[in-house]
């Protein structure tokens, strides 16, 4: 088997790992826009229904804190929502430094981080308990110098690398990865949850 067979057989096995992640992060947001959607409606009602109870003097006063508070509500359950796809992904990032698929997430996390910190003499640091698939994902870098990482990380879950060259440094573990696209992840889970669902 050549090395343009086994390249294609990584990527075809990445490629499937993918799909399979894609296809459960699709169930689990059509679950929590299902669960999103009624608990943001049953807030919406019960308020609503308490401002239609008031004195027809006081009924657009109390309609109006009444809507005010159905969007506090909505917005408290959206963020609940985005919270708890968060969690998820967390808790799948978790799992996947004990997955086959592991040394093929490291490979790409070690290329994004040679672009990220540009020419030159390229070194990884990985986790101790990273280390076979480190070394797996490393065999695709044979010019990449590696070493144990050792400083933590400050969320101990997941995995992932950090790579160097000179004076630059990427750090591609999940936890540091997460927090520098947590606004823009924000920003896509919301979309992806409630797009047209004002």
């Amino acid at each position: 088997m050549g090395v343009e067979e086994i390249i294609a057989r990584i990527n075809a096995d990445a490629a499937a790992e993918a799909e399979r992640i894609l296809r459960a992060a699709d169930d689990e947001v059509s679950r929590i826009r299902r669960e999103g959607d009624a608990a943001a409606q049953a807030a919406y009602i019960a308020i609503s229904a308490d401002g239609r109870r008031e004195a027809m003097a006081r009924r657009r006063k109390l309609l109006a804190r009444a809507e005010l508070a159905a969007r506090g509500g909505v917005r408290e359950v959206r963020e609940e929502a985005i919270s708890r796809c968060f969690s998820g992904a967390k808790k799948h990032l978790s799992h996947l430094p004990h997955t086959p698929a592991y040394p093929d997430v490291l490979r790409r996390l070690i290329a994004e981080g040679q672009e990220a910190v540009g020419p030159g003499e390229h070194h990884v640091l990985f986790r101790e308990e990273d280390q076979d698939a480190a070394e797996r994902a490393l065999a695709a870098f044979p010019e990449v110098t590696a070493a144990l990482l050792r400083e933590e990380a400050i969320d101990r879950s997941g995995g992932g690398i950090v790579v160097t060259c000179r004076n630059h440094r990427c750090d591609q573990r999940f936890s540091a990865r997460f927090e520098r696209m947590r606004e823009h992840l924000t920003r896509e889970t919301a979309r992806i949850l409630f797009d047209g669902h004002d």
